[in-house]
């Protein structure tokens, strides 16, 4: 016995480790068998018609002829019966051909006692016996229905008249009827594809457990080490749970990173230069199924399929879109722009372009948050934690310009805060160069974080020599400099400033002098009717109605977007750019905001304005800025957590709040000082929302959470030292936060899945 005991007190924190992935294990596998076994009849449809508002009874034979660029496993109509009291019977049987060759494709056949004996919209599936593949562009195919009936009832098919697309016919009976059959065409089923998909994230999240509980018993391993670490490796995940075009607005910093890269690809376009209306890109860096701001298994799968795919256009060949840009500053997108180029270089096709820009930006927000935790001399929890919430690693891991600037704000309080409280008794203008750039690159970007270069005013004058207030104001004045010199500067402050009209972005945002279009006049995608299908060769199966299932998207140029103004938020509150406000809004009550003449004029109104938002939206900021809601915010159907998860995040944060100091000592007034300027950063990101939203709006227009991010650690300075813990608890934090990240994670993968 007592061999046994020294064994576990010799290999405990082994023990521990092979328990924690064991676990873990358990946890995945009862998952698995409750929720992912199961789905592999999860289907994806597209819409010919979704409507339909008369019928037509089926005698000896119904044509539909159509056009499709999609694969095909099933067909949905809606089919009733003529008399419910009399429902049909016999055999139903399907014939799919290819109208310009006349070439059989597919048939089945199936009891038509299986057909739903009511008038509810409801749609009946018809599995086909083989697979039709299509060849990447558009076919016209024939779709003819034969009753066999064996008594009096009649079958009925459910169409929509007039407004025939082109190339779309309906004929019954020998009758031409102008008309179009509501239609659904299942593309994909996922298969078994889900399990072995799950079962690679399962593994891989037991691995990073694995890996981080190893850093973290490995006393000698640096804390910033271990959080280098941990935001790679979780926010790879997020990258591949969330794939290109999911974060919150990033198409257009898609659509900027594809163009900085190309300029600098194509040697006959200008570096860094292009119409903020147009995107450019390789001509074949187009695909309809990834370009969905909804996330679905189906996405996975295409994504797991095309991404080994190589680029086959031309060396240097380019072409320019009919797609909007975020601004016309590139300043937040070399890192991705960089990661674009090198696809390019390397002949990758789209998919995997899109991953290695997104990749790049996380290796530059892992190297620069371990960084501001190396540097910092106080607060190291908080900016670990900050660094490994959910929402932070979704941006960091994306093409938002926020992944970047995330890491320049943390890197550069943890600077300064380094030169005013850290071991080093006298600086010099070689300390004080890296600040200033860093300064030059954030405050033109977002300007509602220009007050972060106040944390210059906490340096003790003794550390900066005779000269102290002299650099102090120089650092200031170079700040107000390049915020005053940004091109749309001017714009910004005479909008917000104005008595009447446009509120540009408010003080607290800066315009470009090419003004991006808003979400509400940008092209967007027309979403495909989808749902879940079933049905098999030789059977015709019930199926509800409405789709389920988010398809792919087509894009269609100059469409109006989906989201409604009130619902889709500026990517410029507190931004560097934004949509025109004029453009946004189309009536003389849209184009009255709270201007600062009236704000001062309509206090209270302001005031409840801002009460209404809290109590109304509260649990939505809330949410945002850790996370609890991911994807794009836009979306009928957003990505939505668990409050137990959102609850254990704030718990994360109150622990890296409580976490005692173990390196230098900063005052107590200038940790109030510190915070006063994070405060600052933040009224000036709610003040450039208010600016944007109209004075007949119950809520602050496009206000989130996150836009508090970058000043977190900040925020988090101040705290009476009776509450402090009692040991070190800085690694175990990390490790905590990292394992909620990983259930976080599985939560994700059950949102997507769910949908």
């Amino acid at each position: 016995m007592q061999k046994v005991l020294t064994f576990f007190k010799t290999h405990r924190r082994a023990l521990t480790g092979a328990l924690l992935c064991f676990f873990l294990f358990a946890v995945f596998a009862a998952v698995w068998l409750t929720h992912i076994r199961g789905q592999g009849d999860k289907s994806s449809s597209w819409a010919i018609n979704d409507q339909f508002h008369s019928f037509a009874t089926i005698e000896e034979k119904m044509e539909q002829r159509f056009s499709c660029d999609r694969d095909l496993l099933a067909l949905s109509l809606v089919l009733a019966a003529e008399d419910t009291e009399t429902p049909p019977e016999g055999e139903l049987e399907l014939i799919l051909t290819d109208s310009a060759t006349g070439e059989e494709l597919a048939r089945s056949v199936g009891d038509m006692r299986y057909i739903y004996n009511g008038w509810e919209a409801y749609y009946t599936t018809l599995g086909l016996d083989r697979f039709v593949e299509n060849p990447g562009e558009a076919v016209e195919y024939t779709l003819t229905l034969i009753p066999h009936y064996a008594g009096e009832g009649r079958l009925c098919v459910g169409y929509e008249e007039g407004g025939m697309p082109a190339g779309v016919s309906l004929s019954v009976d020998g009758r031409q009827v102008d008309g179009t059959v509501a239609l659904l065409g299942t593309q994909a089923r996922v298969g078994g594809f889900l399990t072995r998909f799950y079962w690679v994230f399962a593994l891989g999240c037991i691995a990073a457990a694995g890996l981080l509980y190893w850093c973290y018993c490995r006393r000698s391993l640096p804390l910033h080490r271990m959080v280098f670490c941990a935001v790679l490796v979780l926010g790879f995940a997020f990258n591949v749970l969330l794939p290109p075009y999911a974060a919150p607005d990033e198409k257009y910093h898609i659509n900027q990173s594809f163009t900085l890269a190309s300029t600098l690809y194509d040697p006959h376009l200008p570096v860094a230069q292009s119409h903020i209306r147009d995107t450019i890109r390789r001509p074949s860096d187009q695909d309809a199924l990834i370009q969905v701001d909804e996330t679905t298994v189906f996405t996975w799968q295409h994504i797991a399929r095309v991404i080994g795919r190589p680029n086959t256009d031309p060396t240097f060949a380019t072409h320019t879109f009919d797609e909007y840009q975020v601004d016309s500053s590139y300043t937040l997108y070399w890192i991705s722009g960089f990661g674009v180029l090198i696809g390019y270089w390397l002949h990758l096709g789209f998919a995997a372009t899109l991953y290695l820009g997104r990749l790049a930006n996380l290796v530059f927000f892992a190297f620069l948050a371990a960084w501001a935790v190396k540097r910092t001399p106080v607060a190291k929890p908080a900016f670990a934690v900050a660094a490994l919430l959910p929402m932070t690693l979704h941006l960091a891991a994306s093409y938002s310009r926020d992944s970047n600037l995330l890491a320049l704000c943390f890197f550069f309080s943890a600077l300064l805060l380094d030169l005013a409280f850290g071991p080093r008794e006298h600086i010099g203008a070689k300390q004080l160069a890296l600040p200033a750039v860093l300064a030059v690159l954030i405050v033109p970007s977002k300007v509602v974080y220009l007050p972060l270069a106040g944390l210059i005013l906490l340096i003790p004058a003794v550390r900066l020599g005779r000269f102290a207030r002299w650099i102090k104001g120089g650092f200031l004045a170079l700040c107000a400099a390049a915020f005053l010199l940004n091109s749309g500067a001017a714009g910004a402050l005479v909008g917000f400033t104005q008595t009447s009209g446009t509120a540009a972005a408010g003080a607290a945002s800066l315009m470009a002098q090419e003004q991006a279009a808003p979400e509400t006049d940008v092209q967007s995608a027309v979403p495909a009717s989808s749902g879940e299908a079933s049905g098999t060769s030789g059977s015709a199966s019930q199926a509800a109605g409405p789709a389920d299932e988010s398809a792919a998207a087509e894009p269609s140029a100059g469409s109006p977007a989906a989201q409604p103004a009130s619902e889709t938020a500026p990517e410029t509150a507190g931004g560097a750019t934004g949509p025109a406000a004029a453009n946004s809004f189309s009536t003389p009550e849209d184009l009255t905001c709270f201007t600062l003449p009236y704000i001062l004029s309509h206090p209270l109104e302001t005031a409840e304005l801002c009460i209404r938002s809290v109590v109304e939206e509260g649990d939505h900021y809330l949410s945002t800025l850790v996370g609890g809601t991911l994807g794009y915010f836009g979306l009928d159907r957003p990505l939505d957590l668990a409050w137990g998860w959102i609850i254990l995040l704030y718990g994360l944060l109150a622990l890296a709040w409580l976490c005692p100091e173990e390196g230098g000592v900063m005052p107590l007034p200038a940790r109030w000082g510190a915070l006063f300027i994070a405060l600052c950063c933040c009224g000036l990101a709610v003040l450039g929302c208010i600016s944007w939203t109209p004075t007949y709006y119950e809520t602050i227009y496009g206000f989130q959470g996150r836009y508090f991010l970058p000043v977190l650690p900040l925020l988090l300075l101040v705290r009476p030292k009776a509450l402090c813990l009692a040991g070190g608890c800085r690694r175990g934090v990390v490790l905590a936060a990292a394992l909620v990240d990983i259930g976080v994670l599985l939560n994700v993968f059950l949102a997507v899945v769910a949908r």
